[in-house]
């Protein structure tokens, strides 16, 4: 692990597109802007963690379902695209601020 010092308004570059900025340090905390393109996913440990457990889940819960249909189902039909959000994840990203907000 690298371990860098910085103070306010110093930023530490990753790669040639992300920046992490010092926005302020109150007492024990540190307030970090993120400045990354929109393909790159930032989310707090603890955040990732809860997506990853719940796709782990979810990609198990596939598995045992095996060729079981749902109702209405007919074979050779065309899958639709679009995500679905796990309730843990969902649950606790609503708990949480946006990367965009400011707190």
């Amino acid at each position: 692990m690298l371990v860098l010092s910085r103070q306010i308004d110093e930023t530490i570059m990753i790669g040639d597109e992300v920046e992490l900025t010092i926005v302020d340090i109150r007492g024990d905390k540190v307030r970090i802007g993120i400045k990354a393109p929109a393909t790159v996913a930032v989310h707090r440990k603890e955040v990732y963690d809860a997506i990853k457990n719940e796709n782990q889940q979810a990609a198990a819960f596939r598995g045992e379902l095996g060729s079981v249909r749902p109702r209405g189902s007919a074979r050779g039909a065309k899958a639709t695209s679009g995500g679905t959000v796990l309730p843990a994840a969902a649950k606790l990203a609503a708990t949480t601020p946006s990367r965009r907000e400011t707190a």
